[in-house]
């Protein structure tokens, strides 16, 4: 009997830790306009803000608990009482409050960032889930920098803040300096020392590696895990929503995982967050980069014209584009099969000889610029078919 994968939970953050990527501030009206994008996703937690942090960061919180009434609205605090209570006072409206606390928990960040001692973060950690436990069971404590620390303190952290009543244990790479196989571990042995410890995965993508991170944590017991649309952050970025969204419903069976979101949505929810960041992804960013679905080399598009399946491994209409979003990029390491497709596109069905000499002037064009335009495809055409004369 086939075993059903699980569907694994989502802490999505594009809202906070998204907005802390250099260059980006979103304003009210803009944050709401993303989390209704968010909610009508699927998404479980809302990571909305650091209300604290300034007057406009706590109302664009409130106008979100708000107005968004399917999905958890989480404002974060550090674990001090005055930080939550004001976190507190940010989400209590909502139909779906809940309050994240956090603490650096490595000797990095005891010692240098805060100048504590690891009894004092042990106190503070196990208060700030306490004292916001008096507000809602919509209680996660996030451990800043957990891949840096030792592993005994990661335990006695987690077993006082379990005691106390949180709802889930965030464990971080929070400098992207761990190694799947790192985090994998870590998640399972947090897991095997305390079964009914919920865990969400938060990863970051110093060393590229977020994302492969980010699953390995899930495949060891992590029940959620921490995303970026577009993979937005600190530096290089969170792991990835749309990746690590993908990554689980193509690879389903393999990784005994699943997720319940819209993916249909994802490429409208990108460019949506794109144009409010003023952050383009990459031309080659996995998913929803403008280059996902094109081809540029002969042999891979002669397969793809053929039959998509031989180069891709997911649909345009799986991420909410469609079969005429696939391009076939017309370059000098193109074949007679793209130009073909191209000019046919453009309304010229050119017979074989026609064929042969319009590839040979697109090779000769291309020895002297970029890229070819429809203008030149155009001009190539009627040059094939005699109707002018060419100029070299």
């Amino acid at each position: 009997m086939a075993i059903e994968p699980r569907v694994i939970k989502f802490y999505e953050t594009t809202l906070r830790d998204g907005e802390q990527t250099p260059g980006v501030n979103y304003f009210p009206e803009e944050k709401l306009a993303i989390a209704q994008a968010l909610a009508n996703m699927g998404f479980d937690t809302l990571d909305c803000g650091f209300p604290v942090s300034s007057p406009g960061e706590f109302e664009a919180v409130r106008l979100i608990a708000s107005k968004v009434e399917n999905a958890d609205v989480c404002a974060i605090a550090r674990a001090q009482i005055s930080d939550i209570e004001t976190a507190w006072d940010a989400v209590k409206i909502a139909a779906r409050p809940a309050i994240q606390p956090f603490i650096g928990v490595s000797p990095l960040h005891r010692e240098i960032k805060m100048g504590k001692t690891r009894a004092e973060v042990l106190e503070m950690a196990r208060v700030a889930v306490a004292h916001a436990r008096q507000y809602t069971e919509n209680v996660d404590f996030a451990l800043e920098d957990t891949t840096r620390t030792e592993y005994d303190f990661i335990l006695e952290v987690c077993e006082a803040i379990i005691k106390e009543g949180v709802r889930f244990v965030t464990l971080c790479d929070t400098v992207g300096i761990a190694l799947p196989w790192e985090f994998g571990k870590l998640v399972a042995d947090v897991k095997r020392e305390f079964p009914q410890c919920r865990i969400s995965a938060h990863c970051h993508d110093d060393l590229g590696l977020a994302v492969a991170n980010a699953l390995e944590g899930l495949r060891n017991g992590a029940e959620r895990v921490d995303t970026s649309f577009n993979g937005l952050g600190e530096r290089a970025g969170n792991a990835a929503t749309e990746e690590v969204i993908m990554a689980v419903r193509t690879r389903s069976a393999a990784l005994g995982l699943d997720v319940h979101v819209d993916t249909t949505k994802i490429t409208s929810t990108s460019r949506l967050i794109a144009h409010y960041s003023g952050m383009e992804p990459q031309w080659t960013k996995s998913i929803v980069g403008k280059n996902a679905f094109a081809h540029g080399g002969g042999i891979h598009q002669d397969g793809v014209l053929k039959d998509a399946r031989t180069y891709e491994i997911m649909t345009p209409e799986s991420i909410g584009l469609s079969a005429a979003d696939r391009r076939i990029f017309v370059g000098k390491l193109s074949g007679r099969a793209a130009l073909a497709a191209q000019m046919h596109d453009l309304g010229y069905d050119l017979e074989r000889e026609q064929l042969d000499q319009a590839f040979q002037m697109a090779k000769l064009l291309l020895g002297k610029k970029k890229t070819l335009e429809e203008l030149d495809m155009r001009y190539i055409a009627e040059v094939a078919q005699g109707r002018t004369n060419y100029i070299a």
